[in-house]
């Protein structure tokens, strides 16, 4: 995940900051981590290549999110500052199985 970082609003695009594209570098990061050490996707194209076959595994990931509303005094809570419990009520089903797809654990349900 290289070049310029875009956060699109209504009617707006702007550069986001840096610490920002640094997390979403990161987040590039872990996920090609997560598929390069998956020993399920790695079976599999062990098995496509056993068929006699050249693979190339190019994945394309959209990351979108919008700016949270701002607490009563103007400034959110701070990441850590948010319970686990609460971090964890906003992953959806789909989200939770996706992550699973690639052997990322994200809490203690497994």
């Amino acid at each position: 995940m290289t070049g310029r970082f875009y956060h699109a609003g209504i009617g707006e695009a702007r550069v986001l900051d840096e610490q920002l594209q640094k997390l979403i570098r990161e987040l590039g990061d872990a996920i090609n981590h997560a598929i390069e050490a998956s020993d399920v996707i790695d079976e599999v194209l062990e098995r496509i290549r056993a068929c006699g076959h050249e693979v190339f595994l190019v994945l394309e990931a959209t990351v979108a999110f919008k700016e949270k509303e701002t607490e009563s005094d103007g400034e959110a809570a701070p990441f850590e500052a948010i319970p686990v419990e609460q971090r964890l009520a906003e992953i959806s089903p789909e989200d939770r199985q996706f992550l699973k797809s690639l052997n990322i654990k994200f809490d203690n349900e497994e």
